[in-house]
């Protein structure tokens, strides 16, 4: 697997479409030569972009056992709440931090096991998007 390169200017790594226009930007071997106030409005972009990215995408992040995805459906929070890692739950955290509609999915599946006194994973949650909700 090859490793992608960094960009010039915020030195993060780049997608492989990013990659692609990078090297079809070069002209005869050299890089367009920018101004500091180019690099900075397109600095700007980027990362308004990949915030746009990282706020829309909300996957779990974790191999689920019956889905062919990773986006945060009913299951997959489900799946992930149940036997979910650190990892997966620090970007199930992230987007129920950052999405209502994210945070009502994790109420509802929460709300079919808060009758078990042991599923203490959900309790966690259910309060956590519950505390989440009301501020």
């Amino acid at each position: 697997m090859a490793v992608l390169p960094k960009c010039p200017h915020c030195q993060n790594t780049l997608t492989r479409k990013q990659a692609a226009r990078m090297l079809a930007s070069l002209s005869g071997g050299k890089a367009k030569n920018f101004s500091e106030a180019e690099r900075a409005l397109r600095r700007e972009r980027m990362r308004a972009i990949n915030a746009r990215r990282t706020a829309a995408s909300f996957e779990t992040g974790m191999q689920h056992r019956n889905l062919n995805h990773s986006r945060l459906t009913l299951a997959a929070i489900d799946d992930v709440i149940d036997r979910g890692q650190r990892e997966s739950w620090a970007s199930l955290l992230a987007a129920v931090d950052a999405s209502h509609e994210i945070r009502s999915r994790v109420l509802r599946v929460c709300s079919s096991h808060v009758s078990d006194d042991y599923a203490q994973r959900y309790h966690f949650w259910n309060n956590y998007a519950s505390s989440q909700a009301t501020s």
